[in-house]
Parts: C-alpha cells; structure tokens; sequence
C-alpha cells in the first residue's frame, strides 16, 4: 500500500506540473505578438483620420493570417492577428482601409456617425495599392490619404 500511495502522488504532481506549465503558456501568450508590430496614424487630407476607420494587413507570402486595426479618435491605430494578440506577419504587405458598417440597429446597416461623409478612395480600399514592408521588431507606419488629387503644377 506505501507503494501505491506513493506513486499515485508522483502521478498527481506530475499532472499539477503539466497544468501549471500549459497555464502558464497561454497566459504569457495574451496580448504578445509574434515578433513584428505596427502602429501609426492615419491622416485623410492631412487631418487625424477619425474613430472607427479599419486598417487591414494582408501579407504576400502565401498563408499568411491578415492583421486589423481600428484608428482612434487621434488617428492612431494597432494592428492585431485577434483581440489577444498584437502583431503582423514580417514582410510586405497590401494595405486596405474601409469604413466599417454598424448592424447595431433596426433596418439598414447604417455608416457610424464619426464616418459619416468620409469617402476613401479605392487606391487604399477595394482596389487599394498600397503596400507597406513590415520588418521585425516595432514598426511606425503613418498612412497618408488624398482624396482630393494633387493640384496642377
């Protein structure tokens, strides 16, 4: 019985040590990135972008998982692979901006009002062109966009 009891609290501790090894893991994953992170502003115009403009990163490399953003009422955003976690894959990327639609309420989904009469064009939208590298470590990317086009000169 001595035998039995002994090896049945080896067991029981190797089962704690696992538990607390695996908590551990995934905790210390929360809010981490994976090596390369973005932030910046977004101008329209020359002006902070306003709240609510969604910044998305879609890397070249094939498989590559996108990152979003949202700007702030600054113009400044952070991309994220998911709510827990910062981050964009190294390398280039094709950068897209939209104005998120509210399905909040009754009817039509409606543009949020800090939105509204904001139009993109479609160089940084649907047909966007443009393309930011991304490098590992801490990234500043500012995003300048003109919606008017550049005057004669």
């Amino acid at each position: 019985m001595p035998c039995e009891t002994s090896h049945r609290r080896v067991k029981q501790s190797a089962w704690r040590a696992v538990v607390v090894t695996l908590a551990v893991t995934v905790l210390a994953g929360c809010g981490r990135s994976n090596g390369a992170t973005v932030s910046g502003r977004v101008t329209i115009d020359g002006q902070p972008a306003p709240p609510g403009i969604r910044i998305d990163y879609q890397p070249e490399v094939a498989g590559g998982s996108s990152s979003t953003g949202y700007t702030d009422a600054d113009g400044r955003y952070v991309m994220r692979f998911n709510v827990n976690m910062l981050g964009v894959i190294p390398g280039e990327s094709v950068v897209r901006l939209s104005i998120p639609m509210d399905f909040a309420g009754a009817g039509a989904p409606q543009v949020p009002e800090p939105l509204r009469g904001i139009r993109l064009p479609d160089s940084v939208g649907r047909e966007t062109t443009l393309r930011k590298i991304v490098k590992p470590g801490h990234n500043e990317i500012d995003i300048a966009v003109e919606t008017q086009p550049a005057a004669p000169r």
